[in-house]
């Protein structure tokens, strides 16, 4: 069994609720969206196809047992991931999915799960499985502008969903400090909306701050 991948790399996870952990990064190609903020168009196709035996060699050298899987959509790979990890148990397994496939066989397999619906392309049936079957899960919603701050209100109260991640959307050809001013009036609108008490809390890309449009970061 193989499977197409774009890029691994060893890091920190700078987003999200596992912020600040080392983390080795398996970054799955072919997406089922193509949304026009994506950060990572070059992993709509780029890759080479590795069997597991293949990943495994490459990542037993770095220095944590922490693995994330990203994309792309990895739930496009959900019969490999689950393979990967039966194989490889003595690793912690994290996923980055847009919410839009249900990983029936890897799921219970996986330490913590973000979920990052857009907006445009919502399947509700999806996430209810997620927030159902999900050991630990989180909701990341991409954010531009008060309306997408209603929108994850409704969600949120519609599906119950109980831990809200905000992401302040980046502009990858704008400067940084725009982004640094979006990101505050994004604040005052989620300090004024019904979120506050929900179990939500807002982080930015720490990475894009640091690294903007460097890879294997």
């Amino acid at each position: 069994m193989n499977a197409k991948i774009s890029e691994i790399f060893y890091s920190l996870q700078l987003e999200g609720s596992f912020i600040g952990y080392p983390a080795i990064f398996i970054r799955f190609s072919g997406c089922n969206l193509n949304c026009d903020f994506c950060d990572t168009k070059y992993a709509l196709d780029e890759g080479i196809k590795k069997n597991k035996e293949e990943i495994y060699e490459r990542i037993k050298r770095f220095n944590t047992k922490r693995i994330i899987f990203t994309g792309g959509e990895p739930a496009l790979y959900d019969d490999f991931m689950a393979d990967f990890m039966k194989t490889y148990y003595d690793y912690e397994y994290f996923i980055e999915t847009n919410g839009t496939i249900f990983i029936e066989q890897s799921i219970k397999k996986l330490k913590h799960i973000v979920v990052s619906p857009k907006f445009f392309a919502i399947d509700e049936d999806v996430l209810n499985l997620f927030n159902k079957h999900s050991n630990s899960v989180e909701f990341k919603f991409i954010i531009d502008n008060e309306d997408d701050i209603k929108q994850t209100e409704r969600l949120t109260d519609k599906l119950k969903l109980k831990n809200i991640t905000l992401q302040p959307l980046f502009d990858n050809d704008k400067p940084i400090e725009q982004y640094i001013k979006k990101t505050a009036k994004i604040i005052e609108l989620f300090k004024k909306s019904n979120l506050t008490n929900k179990n939500a809390r807002l982080i930015i890309q720490n990475q894009k701050i640091i690294y903007n449009q460097q890879r294997g970061v």
